[in-house]
């Protein structure tokens, strides 16, 4: 993933893997099932957290990329 499109290639990724995605203004939510993955973003390029919601309890928070990807791939 290059700097300046991490947003829409996590999106892709998500898509991929059978997320519903809702993009409102500089927040990602992913749902699927009783999942969702709330993202707010600063620009394209720099997520400001991003929070794992199981039956609408949150369970963690992370401001790393690379932790918010692997939820995606679960």
């Amino acid at each position: 993933m290059t700097t300046t499109d991490e947003r829409h290639e996590l999106g892709q990724v998500a898509e991929s893997v059978g997320w519903l995605h809702r993009d409102v203004d500089r927040v990602d939510v992913y749902q699927r099932g009783t999942q969702r993955i709330r993202v707010v973003w600063q620009g394209a390029d720099k997520i400001s957290g991003a929070t794992l919601y199981h039956d609408d309890i949150m369970t963690t928070y992370t401001r790393d990329l690379a932790t918010l990807t692997g939820w995606l791939k679960r």
